[in-house]
């Protein structure tokens, strides 16, 4: 459950969506602006609220926004995971490795892009079974 819902926070969250043909350069991209704009106090680190706000605003699936609940349990989630030295904020550093440490483990080529069959296998991950 913890690995599915990073790989949805980081893909699909704060890293921006995984289209067909994501790259490491345009998940960076898309991570920095998202980035930014889930700093909102602009001091260059992210605070649970910082995230937890940020994953209460997100559109899920278009199925509107997560409920409170849930949103404070998925920021806790990416945040603890995110947190590496355990300080109480996500540096841009320590949240951009995660996403590194994400994207790779999809990129099962290699080839750094995230294509059809690999976003589809990412995806299946996520969905477990049915």
């Amino acid at each position: 459950m913890l690995r599915q819902t990073l790989t949805v926070l980081v893909l699909a969250g704060l890293a921006g969506p995984v289209l067909a043909q994501e790259t490491r350069a345009s998940a960076s991209a898309k991570f920095k602006a998202e980035f930014a704009a889930s700093d909102t106090n602009k001091d260059g680190v992210l605070t649970r609220a910082e995230v937890q706000a940020r994953i209460g605003n997100m559109k899920v699936g278009g199925q509107g926004r997560p409920d409170p609940v849930h949103a404070k349990r998925l920021a806790d989630l990416w945040f603890t995971s995110a947190d590496k030295n355990k300080d109480g904020k996500v540096t841009q550093a320590e949240a951009q490795a995660l996403l590194a440490a994400t994207f790779a483990k999809y990129d099962a080529n290699k080839d750094g892009k995230i294509g059809g069959d690999e976003r589809a296998a990412a995806k299946a991950e996520v969905q477990g079974p049915r």
